[in-house]
């Protein structure tokens, strides 16, 4: 997807879990979507907007359930994510 970048750290194959970092480029916008597994989402540098959610700052933390619909998200100032999927993350 256009301005997001990924950096996986650690990926298991039997499982699909995985940790990575994420960047998004300022005004990066995502639609809504779904992951089969749990997400669970640090903002470590910027902030991330969800609708639902509301501003995510740095040092917030974040869980999405297996199957809920999050976004549309938007990175207005670009931000950077440590994110751990506990499964696939399509």
């Amino acid at each position: 997807m256009k301005g997001a970048w990924v950096k996986v750290l650690g990926h298991d194959e039997e499982s699909g879990a995985m940790a990575l970092l994420g960047k998004f480029d300022k005004g990066f916008h995502e639609p809504k979507h779904t992951h089969p597994s749990d997400v669970f989402v640090m903002v470590l540098e910027g902030k991330l907007v969800d609708e639902k959610v509301g501003e995510l700052k740095k040092g917030m933390y974040w869980f999405i359930p297996a199957g809920v619909e999050h976004g549309p998200e938007d990175a207005p100032e670009g931000c950077i994510l440590l994110v751990h999927l506990y499964g696939p993350v399509w």
